[in-house]
């Protein structure tokens, strides 16, 4: 989280309802009982036409030209009699006549609210509105609906950014169990996961940005801009992220996290990542540098049973191994190793291998050489240490 929990989640093998038409803007829509209504979207008039009913004093609007105009995407399952909305990770689900709606896997009692009419879906206006997080408002002297996006107030606002202060608070005081805390009752993530990573490597990080997405009274979509350096413990490269995080509220009121995506992550350090190496026997230091070794030959030579012997046993291996097949036929490879060291040891039979590597590569007379830099998951195995066919590319750099 503050690391990205979600660090090394790039995995490369080997080298590598439509919804209905909305109406039209401009003003004045006229419902079924000839009564002239208007309908304002965030200060811009909207004339739904036919799309609009009334009954018994209560509005209706056909879901998916109501929601285009709240900015949502829309599908409709006809065999399930559902639609599906979403904008800004906010994700709706609606059956024809259910009892409740799912916002974001919410609940929300909806009985009455979706209906099925003159073959349309529709959604009760005020309904929407407390779906979307917006206000709807009545006036009676222009016989128009308002419908404005709410948004957090400033009350919401602190008590967001207040989240994340104590998140940084946790994070220097290196307590994993301070964070697990700050997780919702509900929340997606490995909560063993998280208090482990949390206290196996102190980290200091500074937010550049924060940003709430979308709102409603008891979910809430922030993007981090996050800025991590390490500063003790175990592997961990110092990075900039932007991570969303997505907040539940707990029975007390309080924000908390209930999920985490890193959208987007720079490397900061690149070259300090060698001096994190860790102490390992020189015997096993020595045998996973070999078969690191013996696995660039095998590539360079176009050996593909070679390269395979270099590897874990995992499922897929027959896939694999067609594919480098394939390309050691197109391609001419050259590869050398620039630098590598050990930065994770387990004590006994697993470690992590970081190595710097220069390719050279000629497919059909193009040539690209790139420089890239891996980490990559080592066991040992019957005695012999062997690669993990999954490596994460921390960069890969064009020369």
């Amino acid at each position: 989280m503050k690391r990205s929990l979600f660090l090394l989640l790039s995995v490369v093998l080997a080298f590598t309802l439509a919804g209905t038409a909305s109406a039209s803007a401009a003003t004045g829509s006229t419902v079924n009982n000839k009564q002239a209504v208007k309908v304002v979207v965030n200060g811009k008039a909207v004339d739904f036409g036919s799309n609009l009913i009334m009954i018994k004093g209560k509005t209706f609007i056909e879901y998916a030209a109501l929601f285009k105009q709240l900015g949502y995407e829309t599908e409709f399952d006809s065999a399930l009699q559902t639609f599906y909305a979403k904008a800004d990770n906010i994700e709706i689900q609606a059956s024809v006549g259910a009892d409740i709606v799912l916002v974001n896997e919410h609940t929300v009692v909806s009985t009455g609210e979706i209906i099925a009419k003159n073959g349309l879906v529709m959604v009760g206006v005020r309904f929407a509105g407390l779906l979307t997080n917006n206000k709807v408002e009545w006036i009676g002297k222009e016989n128009t609906i308002s419908m404005t996006y709410a948004g957090p107030s400033e009350e919401d606002k602190a008590a967001i950014v207040e989240l994340f202060s104590k998140m940084l608070v946790a994070e220097a005081g290196g307590n994993g169990e301070d964070l697990v805390k700050l997780m919702s009752d509900d929340t997606v993530m490995d909560i063993e996961s998280v208090r482990d990573i949390w206290e196996s490597t102190r980290t200091r990080t500074s937010i550049e940005g924060l940003d709430i997405q979308s709102f409603s009274d008891d979910a809430a979509v922030t993007v981090l801009i996050e800025n991590t350096i390490k500063v003790s413990g175990d592997f961990f490269p110092d990075n900039k992220t932007q991570t969303r995080y997505t907040l539940h509220k707990d029975k007390a009121g309080a924000w908390k996290i209930y999920s985490i995506e890193v959208l987007g992550q720079e490397y900061t350090n690149i070259p300090g990542l060698f001096d994190q190496e860790v102490k390992i026997p020189e015997s096993d230091k020595a045998a996973i540098g070999k078969v690191f070794e013996e696995q660039m030959k095998a590539a360079n030579s176009k050996n593909t049973d070679a390269y395979i012997a270099t590897l874990i046993d995992f499922e897929g291996k027959e896939e694999l191994k067609l594919q480098l097949d394939t390309l050691f036929k197109e391609t001419a490879i050259d590869i050398s190793t620039e630098k590598w060291t050990i930065v994770e040891y387990n004590g006994s039979d697993k470690a992590q291998l970081l190595v710097s590597i220069l390719n050279k590569v000629d497919t059909n007379g193009k040539k690209v050489q790139t420089r890239s830099v891996i980490l990559n998951p080592v066991e040992k195995v019957a005695g012999k240490w062997l690669l993990s066919a999954e490596v994460a590319v921390i960069s890969n750099e064009q020369l």
